[in-house]
């Protein structure tokens, strides 16, 4: 990461004054080595022109312009780049932002609010694919709303529990934080890390490969008696937390009450902030989720320095809505 610029939003607006400042902050960032290597696939070249404006750059092979936003969640953007550094900002609050209050803020429409955030999203998922590792906790929740809550002609039947044909269902693993004593006291060393995946059905089927796709083997393993977790054991050592019998904690000290904790955070996001995410871009939110807890121990600088580091993906507005 690189020095502290930044801590606030008034501290944003005064570093980045004008465009040449954000797209020469962006390119420092996306070619932190000095070596600037044209974006364009197929190309890759490592020498190019610079125009005067310090934003624009010109490939010495395949003879493109680009910018240090080509082949970025921000390429064809007419929007300021302050704008989109303001919403990186502010998709970091605790429970996000909506689009309409973003639109507010940065003085754009509703619509194009919701698609800079849904942008911003596709980044915060563009993640390395590491595998979680040491003591491991599973669960699933289930998006949507309660039967309780409905109107009497609204109400779904037979949707209690695992029932879900009104609800989308999300699986969650959790690698839960690491300790070491210190003068008898103890030290978080490593801090909790998640996955969110949104599965068309909670069967072994569909979870089972996740887990073995994500998961280490060897990790300890820990979840609650839903069937489709059986048979785990000759890859993990598989811990079942009984919660149909009032168990919140096995005899060996095994618990999921940390996923449990995440998922009661992604909840107040939804019910507060965004209200009503379809099922066809439930992901991107919890790949927002997902992000914000995993990076919550950093500041807001290195947080949003995590993301411009993420930043090399395309989502068009015709692909968003198809």
């Amino acid at each position: 990461m690189s020095e502290t610029r930044y801590k606030t939003i008034i501290d944003l607006v005064k570093v980045f004054p004008d465009e040449r400042a954000c797209h020469q902050y962006l390119a420092g960032q996306r070619w932190d080595t000095g070596e600037i290597i044209c974006p364009h696939d197929g190309c890759g070249h490592n020498q190019s022109y610079v125009f005067s404006d310090g934003i624009r750059y010109k490939c010495k092979k395949c003879q493109t312009l680009f910018t240090a936003k080509t082949n970025t969640f921000m390429e064809g953007s007419k929007l300021s780049t302050i704008k989109w550094m303001l919403a990186m900002y502010l998709v970091m609050h605790k429970k996000g932002i909506s689009s309409v209050q973003l639109a507010k803020d940065v003085g754009v429409t509703q619509k194009t609010a919701w698609f800079m955030l849904q942008r911003v999203r596709w980044a915060l998922g563009n993640e390395d694919e590491d595998m979680l590792s040491g003591d491991v906790v599973s669960d699933e929740t289930f998006v949507g709303g309660k039967n309780k809550n409905r109107h009497r002609d609204k109400k779904v039947e037979q949707s209690q529990g695992r029932s879900f044909k009104d609800k989308t269902p999300v699986l969650g693993l959790m690698q839960t934080n690491e300790y070491e004593l210190v003068d008898g006291e103890r030290i978080i060393t490593k801090h909790s890390k998640v996955k969110c995946f949104v599965v068309k059905d909670t069967k072994a089927k569909s979870i089972q490969p996740l887990v073995k796709a994500n998961v280490k083997a060897g990790s300890n393993f820990t979840s609650d008696e839903w069937h489709a977790y059986r048979g785990l054991n000759s890859d993990y050592n598989h811990q079942v937390v009984d919660h149909g019998k009032g168990q919140y904690m096995n005899d060996l000290g095994y618990t999921s009450n940390a996923i449990e904790g995440f998922w009661g955070q992604c909840k107040r996001s939804i019910i507060g902030i965004y209200v009503k995410p379809t099922r066809k871009h439930l992901q991107k939110y919890f790949n927002e989720f997902s992000f914000r807890h995993n990076y919550r121990n950093l500041a807001i600088q290195e947080q949003i320095e995590t993301i411009i580091g993420n930043m090399v993906c395309r989502l068009k507005y015709k692909d968003l809505i198809a």
